[in-house]
């Protein structure tokens, strides 16, 4: 081998080396980050989903009846799923890093970022920690249901031709 190709592939392995370690780096500064800005603004996000549940509850869905304001209402109800939805990973996250530290965040980040919620699950789980297990269920099922409600709704506005 000439010493071209021996500094090439020893450069290629810095360059490697160092990107993987930027990665890490940055990996580590949005986990932080996300875990710093859920641990504060989780409490407002609770709040905010038990109050969008309550308005989807008791005036959404009967809004959802009549043809007239079954759009808003299904419109309404799409963005609750969201509020639902963020506020479950946040919980997740919180969770996955109370009970299992960096480890449990880290695989459930690798698992595509929305991992962390069954971590948690599975963490609450083993541990016993059978309210937030059962916290975690029931935003799970508002999330979807809502999502998946609020889809049918506008889809029977758009059945009646």
């Amino acid at each position: 081998m000439k010493a071209k190709e021996v500094f090439g592939s020893i450069a290629g392995l810095a360059i490697m080396l160092g990107m993987m370690a930027i990665s890490v780096l940055v990996l580590t500064f949005f986990i932080k980050g996300g875990i710093w800005l859920s641990q504060r603004a989780m409490p407002w996000a609770f709040a905010i989903s038990v109050i969008a549940f309550c308005i989807v509850v008791f005036f959404l869905l009967p809004l959802a009846i009549p043809r007239k304001t079954r759009g808003f209402s299904s419109a309404s109800i799409f963005i609750a799923s969201y509020l639902f939805g963020v506020t479950l990973w946040m919980l997740g996250l919180l969770l996955s890093y109370a009970i299992w530290g960096w480890t449990g965040v880290v695989i459930g980040i690798l698992l595509g970022g929305v991992g962390v919620i069954p971590i948690a699950l599975l963490a609450t789980l083993i541990k016993g920690i059978w309210a937030a297990f059962f916290l975690l269920i029931g935003l799970i099922i508002a999330t979807y249901a809502c999502r998946i409600g609020a889809m049918h709704l506008a889809a029977s506005l758009e059945d009646r031709w």
